[in-house]
């Protein structure tokens, strides 16, 4: 769990600089956003990996983190780092499938229910799931969104949703940093 105080400050970091740079000199910051959606899916994967028991779940999560990845990282490499939101949209479907591995693993064993540790993971599980289901619809709707300028408060639905949603996520990765035990071992 550690391991997220690193991975939030840099997500901290990179939208401060990606607010800078687009407000103070109107440069494009899709492509910082393109690389942190790829570090924040190969994070999530290694959480939910670390979380997993189940030898088909691992080899489940980091078969798709491999190959999704690696076919965004060929597609970024012949576009210059183009913004696409599918790419970003089929990551979260990988995600949303992470989320879902976890919350069937912890209904099949009962002992999971006293441990703390595991209640951590159903919030970072929830928070995912949530963030990454909205996030998902959200782009796959976008030129729809974009042609019909569907608008919240003035603010198209494409940035107000992701912002709100991000709200629920961060909350539930700070519930879980809170409850968080370390998994007890017996000798």
């Amino acid at each position: 769990m550690i391991s997220f105080v690193p991975y939030l400050l840099l997500v901290l970091a990179i939208e401060l600089l990606a607010k800078y740079l687009y407000v103070t000199h109107a440069l494009s910051t899709g492509w910082m956003y393109n690389i942190l959606n790829l570090i924040s899916h190969f994070f999530y994967a290694y959480i939910f990996y670390r979380f997993s028991t189940a030898k088909e779940h691992k080899q489940t999560i980091i078969l798709l983190t491999t190959t999704y990845i690696t076919s965004s990282l060929i597609y970024y490499t012949y576009t210059s780092f183009a913004f696409n939101n599918y790419i970003i949209a089929y990551g979260g479907i990988i995600q949303v499938v992470f989320a879902c591995l976890h919350f069937y693993e912890y209904l099949l064993h009962d002992n999971y229910v006293k441990e703390k540790h595991y209640s951590a993971g159903l919030c970072i599980a929830s928070g995912v799931l949530i963030f990454y289901s909205g996030i998902t619809i959200c782009l796959s709707l976008y030129n729809y969104i974009l042609l019909n300028h569907l608008m919240i408060f003035n603010t198209p639905l494409y940035n107000i949703i992701p912002r709100y949603l991000s709200i629920i996520l961060y909350s539930c990765i700070s519930i879980a940093l809170i409850v968080w035990r370390k998994p007890m071992t017996t000798s």
